[in-house]
């Protein structure tokens, strides 16, 4: 299985559009890793994760290659928030935004306020926009395409289920965790008693060295995460762990931030890196 980072920030990016902290001076002098997307990643080149307003910078700059994105059967969305899910682009899949019809069936999974966000879009431009959406409900397996994905509820909007997902194909598993805190003890028993192991495991990192916990997490926490998955035996000395979605509030730099995880064996990910497991 391979994973491609297509945007690794959160909401505001980095540099975050209307900040001049640090972080976002330094990532705009030096570019490169430090610039940061809203976060989204393909998995396979047939699954996508989150759907942010970035998606069209991400399709002609950063790798949707097998297959590209008209092609994308399948998107798996974390929760409603805009930097996770930016329904308007569906827009553009109507006749005469798109030339080359017929248009294949976009399928969207996700949670109940993300499905309200697309009956809405429907509902105002009065016509469907070949697309369907499926609710995600947390802990029922979804098979698409030989793959077998789960959501799992997320503690992240106290409003909201958010979600996050666990991806299985061909005797692989990853689990992909952003947006959430310390895991809620429902996904723990779930892991516990599906026996889940996993090759790969994306943690949220929004507040890099500091800890968290609520609805976003920092390297403290998410070495509290892989302690837990290692004693239950859902990972081992195996597992690749790989920290993502971080804001500039966490006050590091690219570099900085591979210092500091380097010496906790966690991956740092970054715009544009895939990741074999």
């Amino acid at each position: 299985m391979k994973l491609l980072y297509l945007g690794t920030g959160s909401a505001e990016g980095i540099p975050a559009v209307f900040c001049s902290c640090p972080v976002c001076l330094e990532a705009r002098e030096k570019k490169g890793k430090n610039i940061r997307t809203r976060s989204q990643a393909l998995l396979d080149g047939k699954l996508l994760f989150d759907f942010p307003p970035e998606t069209y910078s991400h399709y002609v700059s950063s790798g949707f290659t097998a297959p590209d994105l008209p092609a994308l059967r399948h998107v798996f969305i974390t929760h409603s928030h805009a930097d996770h899910f930016y329904p308007e682009e569906l827009f553009n899949r109507r006749p005469g935004f798109v030339a080359s019809e017929p248009i294949e069936t976009l399928h969207v999974y996700g949670n109940l306020p993300v499905g309200r966000l697309i009956a809405n879009l429907e509902e105002t431009h009065k016509l469907k926009l070949c697309y369907d959406f499926r609710y995600a409900k947390p802990f029922e397996p979804i098979e698409v395409d030989g793959y077998r994905v789960t959501s799992l509820p997320a503690r992240h909007n106290p409003n909201e289920e958010c979600l996050i997902y666990a991806a299985e194909y061909g005797g692989k598993a990853m689990l992909y965790a952003h947006d959430t805190g310390i895991f809620p003890e429902s996904i723990w028993d779930y892991l516990l008693k599906a026996k889940s192991r996993f090759n790969l495991v994306s943690l949220d990192c929004n507040h890099m060295v500091h800890k968290a916990g609520n609805s976003h997490m920092g390297i403290p926490d998410c070495i509290e995460i892989r302690e837990k998955l290692l004693a239950m035996g859902a990972a081992d000395a195996k597992t690749v762990f790989v920290l993502n979605h971080f804001s500039h509030n966490g006050g590091l730099n690219h570099d900085d931030l591979c210092r500091a995880a380097e010496k906790e064996n966690f991956v740092v990910s970054y715009d544009g890196m895939e990741i074999e497991f």
